[in-house]
């Protein structure tokens, strides 16, 4: 964060008219609106964070909120580098480690602030210069990362390092002066130290595309990409006052730098204000976020107005005494009506192919026995950078040490799968063990962030009927693979090459996670695909044969809808809508009549999450639902979760 807010040199406009919203959005019964700002978030698979001061984790209230309302903590200022290192390799992580202890017990996910700052340097870090500073803040940047790796899920590597000045100029710090290679050299050190977190840029006032300030910061980026250096991620502070407003095209920015290849996240929000003009601006700037796939979580700088580095602006959420101010209903409500129901854009997927490109079918590209630090941020990083995405078979005991890489998977489009806890030679074990082992890697993955998964590989490829029992008792399609790459067995990364030369339509190919030789063969795998009109695809839960990312075997023609039964005619178009690997969207445009019934009937085991723009009951078995219109208009649409079955509802129409 900034101790203070500079003011621009040209006010911009103020807040244009709030985003258009979706629309409310009626979930099925057993899944009412959520209460809690990270509930909500998480229902569009986003956080909402707040940053913690170590001495207040005392206060009774302060914590209550804390752990009721938010999933992701940042540390306000215990591990920037005036408290990690006051004096120069003497390093003091006590108060960090206290935010990152109550973090840990109370089940949150962890940010880290910041690395690499021209500002609250300990005063020997002042004082140098050249060499020995940029020696100073690598090695400070290596030590900090390497202490809390595997806690921490993303890093603000370098904070503020460009200019005010109105011409996109870095800032003019002892840091700069060592050379303009500083932040690559900071973001390169963070990845080394710790391959698993998320690694961002972090500033202030880059809220609007057309200022100066932030076309710097994007070009850095880009730059950063096009080279390989390891940036994932751009922080936007979003501190906004009278002086710095929301800007009419905050949204448009993070478009910006999400179309780079990086996610967005807004790090350390506050609105000057109260009231309803508070809580619009707030509304508006989350509402923005939920428009980008990218937009990944929010975090609020503070807890009560109180706790607030500007506690006279009243910035936040939650007034002096706790209590909850329209800006915190503006906000929760924006959350809820973006849930499962209605995303506004899919999740962050690698650019798919054009459909020519892959007229001969697809393939599955699997790794197995991941996650693990050492490898898999730069096997995902291969992969996007080469337009592939896998399904990653992973342990549970892997998922469960290294949950910010499951959620690195998720982010980087790939599937995840079941691949057993421990790796054991599943067939020597009791049913109850084998059932064990499933479920405890389905709890990892899931808590991990990798949702539920409906694939399981065995270890060793060994199966049996009793193994795929257990398997289908869970809700897993139980695979093995067609050609084997031999990357376990010592293979080069010419001939794992080779083996994924003889690919063909539907076919899954084995290879790991955790070999260089693997990852080496990347970027010649995706040039042999392309030749011979193949892309990489999912696996089908119902085939277990690879298929095209979206599920390859949905309906080609809508379904048809049935006579209507007596009380008048009305008929039904539906039409397909957004596609994720465990959920579809639906429409249905009922003509011919106002006053409509339409029933729609799912298969099993599918169940609808969430709906919009009607009116809707629900038979007792949870698998019919009857739709009327609300006031909505003639269209009103749906979520089904799948299950691994593509099929489109059934649906039948008659007026009231």
């Amino acid at each position: 964060m900034t101790r203070r807010i500079r003011p621009r040199s040209l006010l911009l406009t103020t807040a244009a008219a709030l985003l258009a919203g979706a629309g409310a959005v009626a979930l099925a019964p057993a899944a009412d609106a959520a209460s809690t700002l990270a509930a909500s978030a998480q229902q569009s698979g986003r956080y909402f964070g707040v940053a913690l001061s170590a001495g207040k984790l005392n206060d009774a209230t302060y914590t209550t909120i804390a752990n009721r309302e938010f999933d992701m903590v940042t540390a306000e200022n215990e591990m920037k580098l005036d408290a990690t290192e006051p004096n120069q390799n003497q390093f003091n992580y006590s108060s960090g480690d206290r935010i990152a202890q109550w973090a840990t017990t109370n089940g949150k996910r962890l940010r880290g602030h910041t690395l690499a700052w021209h500002s609250q340097q300990p005063g020997w870090m002042q004082n140098m210069s050249g060499i020995a500073l940029r020696n100073a803040m690598l090695n400070h940047v290596t030590q900090v990362a390497t202490h809390y790796r595997g806690k921490i899920y993303a890093w603000d590597v370098v904070n503020e390092a460009f200019s005010d000045n109105g011409d996109g100029a870095r800032r003019d710090s002892n840091l700069q002066r060592t050379g303009n290679d500083w932040i690559e050299a900071a973001f390169r050190a963070a990845r080394t130290a710790d391959s698993g977190a998320k690694l961002c840029y972090n500033d202030y006032n880059i809220d609007n595309p057309s200022h100066a300030k932030t076309q710097a910061v994007l070009a850095m980026v880009r730059d950063f990409k096009s080279r390989g250096v390891p940036i994932d991620c751009v922080g936007l502070q979003a501190h906004f006052n009278s002086g710095n407003p929301v800007p009419s095209n905050f949204q448009t920015t993070i478009s910006n730098f999400a179309a780079l290849g990086v996610d967005v996240q807004i790090t350390e929000l506050d609105i000057q204000g109260s009231g309803s003009d508070q809580a619009n601006k707030y509304r508006t700037v989350v509402n923005a976020c939920l428009a980008v796939a990218r937009c990944t979580g929010i975090t609020v700088w503070g807890v009560r107005d109180s706790d607030s580095w500007r506690s006279g602006d009243t910035p936040l959420l939650f007034d002096n005494s706790g209590n909850k101010k329209a800006a915190y209903t503006s906000t929760l409500d924006a959350l809820n009506a973006a849930g499962p129901g209605n995303p506004t854009t899919p999740p962050p997927t690698t650019t798919p192919p054009p459909s020519n490109a892959c007229a001969n079918g697809y393939v599955g590209l699997t790794y197995d026995d991941g996650p693990n630090p050492s490898t898999t941020t730069q096997l995902l990083n291969a992969l996007r950078s080469n337009g592939l995405r896998a399904t990653m078979f992973n342990t549970g005991q892997n998922a469960a040490a290294n949950p910010g890489l499951v959620a690195a998977q998720v982010s980087a489009g790939m599937w995840v799968a079941n691949h057993s806890y421990t790796h054991p030679h599943m067939l020597t074990l009791s049913q109850a063990d084998m059932s064990s082992e499933l479920s405890r890697t389905q709890t990892a993955i899931r808590n991990a962030g990798g949702g539920t998964p409906t694939i399981f590989r065995p270890p060793y490829g060994e199966t049996n009927a009793t193994l795929q029992s257990a398997a289908s008792a869970l809700g897993l399609r139980t695979v093995t693979w067609d050609v084997d790459s031999q990357d376990w067995n010592g293979a080069s990364t010419a001939q794992i090459v080779q083996a994924a030369s003889t690919l063909t339509n539907g076919q899954l190919i084995l290879m790991h996670d955790n070999y260089a030789t693997t990852i080496a063969a990347i970027p010649q795998i995706a040039a042999g695909l392309a030749q011979r009109g193949l892309c990489a695809g999912m696996i089908s839960a119902t085939t277990g044969r690879a298929v095209a990312p979206d599920g390859g075997s949905n309906p080609t023609t809508p379904p048809t809808t049935t006579p209507p039964p007596t009380g008048g005619a009305c008929t039904t178009t539906y039409a397909e809508g957004q596609k994720w690997s465990d959920r579809f969207n639906g429409s249905v445009t009922v003509n011919g009549a106002s006053n409509w019934v339409v029933t729609v009937t799912l298969s099993s085991p599918q169940k609808v999450i969430a709906t919009w723009n009607a009116a809707v009951t629900w038979n007792s078995a949870g698998n019919v639902m009857t739709a009327r219109p609300n006031g909505s208009g003639n269209t009103f649409g749906f979520t089904v979760q799948h299950g691994g079955n593509w099929n489109w509802p059934s649906l039948s129409c008659r007026t009231s």
